[in-house]
């Protein structure tokens, strides 16, 4: 292994951080307002740590080479995404983002313009960002001895429990509003094609008090593609 277990959690952690940061500042650029990124509680996005990590250990050994790091950073990289978005959809029943309207995409989950970002993005990290990290982290490791490690892994291991349990519970929610929407559609025999504002006009009614926590409310308006794959129901 070219890097130490403790190596790997701070990496991972590192470039969640850093995750974390680009996609709130360009998306909060691109969407005229502030997005609080990620998927977890922190302010940090774990499938950048797991994929830079993942990007780092295996092209390891051709990172003097330029273009075969760029050829496999296109290949880890893009089985990294289509594997993250079929775990989150599977196993979260969630979808944050849908590349169907680009050309060659498969399932909407990779597509080929993403996958060249990645490898140009795969090049820039490992000459450009990788050096000055792997200097700070070598520091860290002397003076922590591995104990930044074990905090970040007891800190990030906490907010995912209560993130899985904050998503279950919009699950939840979201499941009771398709049957409530669904039943009240049936029951008063609205035209489908006027579906939506007899939803909107009736939403009070069908919500039925069911507030969103804070959590919930920010993965709708930071993810305009969210969608839970057993509902009808996207964003709201």
């Amino acid at each position: 292994m070219p890097y130490t277990l403790s190596e790997i959690i701070v990496l991972f952690f590192t470039y969640s951080v850093v995750g974390w940061l680009w996609e709130t500042f360009y998306c909060s650029i691109k969407d005229h307002h502030y997005d609080y990124r990620g998927f977890l509680f922190g302010p940090y996005c774990p499938v950048y740590g797991f994929a830079v990590t993942t990007i780092l250990i295996c092209t390891y050994d051709v990172q003097d080479n330029l273009l075969l790091l760029f050829l496999v950073g296109i290949v880890v990289a893009t089985i990294f995404e289509y594997v993250a978005s079929v775990f989150l959809e599977y196993v979260f029943h969630m979808k944050l983002w849908d590349y169907s309207h680009l050309w060659g995409n498969l399932q909407g989950r990779v597509a080929p313009i993403i996958s060249l970002f990645w490898g140009i993005g795969v090049v820039f990290l490992v000459k450009i960002v990788q050096p000055f990290i792997q200097r700070v982290i070598n520091w860290e490791e002397m003076e922590t001895h591995g104990a930044l490690a074990v905090m970040i892994t007891l800190v990030m291991g906490t907010d995912l429990v209560l993130t899985i349990i904050s998503v279950e519970r919009f699950h939840t929610t979201t499941k009771m509003w398709d049957e409530r929407i669904n039943a009240h559609l049936k029951h008063a025999h609205v035209d489908l094609d006027n579906w939506h504002g007899e939803v909107i006009k009736h939403w009070d009614e069908i919500r039925a008090h069911r507030h969103l926590s804070w959590n919930q409310r920010r993965l709708l308006k930071s993810f305009p593609d969210l969608k839970f794959s057993d509902t009808s129901i996207s964003t709201i």
